[in-house]
């Protein structure tokens, strides 16, 4: 019989601290996200309070210049746009609802998801607004059916069908095919409609309805709230970094300079005055963890800023030239170049951009592999792509290229490149072949 027995080995490894494990995420965060984690933080942290002064760094004028575009548009990147609910509250406010009404309309947004549909039972809600003010159902319905009209048409709705109605209602009433796109969505409603899917499989399914009543019921809004998340969608990318050119030169900047969070000046002095010591023990903890979070964000910047400069400093040509000017470039190269590790170059360029005089690019956009030609020098992938284009662009549309009459094109021009990796390179484009370039010309 085996016996149990105990024994002690002393090993080596490393283990990240919380602090740690909290810049390195810091870092990973791009701003969108990072503005959310800081709220967050907030919240956690009594020592901690948003600087609402966001200062830039860079020379406005010169900017404009070098983008040739308004101070105005340069302001859209830090544009916030509204969520569903501050839209249809902003729309609430300047309603001719009375002030009751008002307190109506505000429960019944708050129960608003994305999509927009209702997420809570309307007698739950006219609990929960009696709680407030006294109120009947009539005065609930009528809140809502005011809600329901507004932009976008549709949302606040019970249900799918009940939104369709709504859209259908607005849109297509005085259209000869309103009464039978009607009778669609009455049938619907005998059906689960929980899903758009759903209603199509059971429309597809049945042939007693008219084709185009049907494909009236189709140009509807499944989902309405969305055509509002959708803008705010659009404002999530805002970039971190500026480029533009000062005196001739290019210069690379921060587009926010000054730091996100500052330390509480109230708490920092009541922290020095307590004399309890779990309040005083409470405070410098939060102190401790407070410095150390203001310092991991400007420390986040400031790495992006020098994986940048590296960058642009390698692909200056990019700047000057567009795309045929592109360098092959790895994180291994950028990470060498700074002393610092290739995992720290790609949590900086992870879904972190940068605005550039050619439009603004994801900071991994301008990382690539790298292919030799006969004279002993490489080219960036992103190159070949570009040289694709440019060459079928130039084809006789009449007879346009096969993949490997293009490899043989880029032998004469000393690039040496297989025909499967022009097909890859072009079908990554969306470059149709040429048997499809030719029957499109051909139509």
């Amino acid at each position: 019989m085996n016996k149990l027995k105990q024994t002690t080995t002393l090993s080596q490894r490393k283990v990240l601290s919380q602090q740690t494990r909290q810049a390195i995420r810091l870092l990973q965060l791009n701003s969108y996200d990072l503005e959310k984690e800081v709220d967050s933080l907030i919240l956690e942290n009594p020592l901690l309070e948003k600087d609402e002064e966001v200062e830039s760094n860079y020379d406005e004028g010169s900017l404009i210049n070098a983008l040739n575009v308004d101070a105005d548009d340069i302001l859209k990147y830090h544009k916030k746009s509204e969520s569903l609910q501050e839209s249809l509250n902003r729309q609430v406010d300047m309603s001719s609802f009375s002030v009751n009404e008002k307190i109506i309309a505000s429960i019944l947004i708050d129960c608003v998801n994305d999509n927009g549909y209702l997420t809570e039972d309307l007698k739950d809600i006219f609990i929960q607004a009696n709680r407030e003010i006294e109120v009947s159902f009539q005065e609930i319905f009528y809140v809502l059916h005011t809600l329901q009209r507004f932009d976008p048409i549709g949302t606040c709705a019970i249900d799918l069908c009940d939104s369709l109605s709504i859209q259908l209602d607005h849109s297509y009433k005085e259209s000869p095919l309103y009464e039978k796109a009607t009778e669609i969505i009455q049938h619907l409603k005998k059906i689960d409609s929980s899903k758009f899917s759903n209603i199509l499989s059971e429309l597809n399914k049945s042939s007693d309805f008219d084709e185009n009543a049907l494909g009236l019921i189709k140009k509807l809004n499944p989902k309405p709230g969305l055509e509002v998340s959708k803008k705010l969608d659009s404002y999530h990318i805002s970039p971190e970094i500026i480029i533009f050119k000062r005196d001739g030169k290019w210069v690379t900047e921060l587009v926010k300079n000054k730091p996100l969070l500052k330390l509480n000046a109230e708490y920092v002095s009541l922290m020095r005055q307590s004399k309890i010591k779990t309040d005083l023990n409470y405070l410098r903890k939060n102190y401790n963890e407070a410095k150390f979070i203001i310092k991991s964000i400007k420390n986040r910047s400031i790495t992006i800023l020098n994986v940048c400069k590296e960058i642009f400093k390698r692909q200056i040509n990019f700047l000057n030239n567009g795309d045929i000017g592109m360098k092959p470039m790895t994180l291994k190269d950028i990470a060498e170049s700074l002393g610092i590790h290739e995992s720290t170059v790609s949590r900086a360029t992870s879904n972190k951009f940068v605005q550039t005089p050619r439009g603004v690019f994801e900071l991994k956009y301008f990382f690539s592999s790298e292919l030799f030609t006969d004279t002993g020098k490489m080219i960036s992938s992103k190159v070949i792509m570009k040289m694709i284009e440019e060459c079928i662009k130039e084809e006789n549309i009449n007879k346009p290229l096969s993949d490997n009459e293009i490899s043989k094109y880029f032998t004469a021009k000393g690039v040496s490149v297989a025909r499967r990796t022009i097909t890859k390179y072009r079908e990554r484009i969306n470059i149709p072949n040429s048997t499809q370039r030719k029957k499109n010309t051909d139509d």
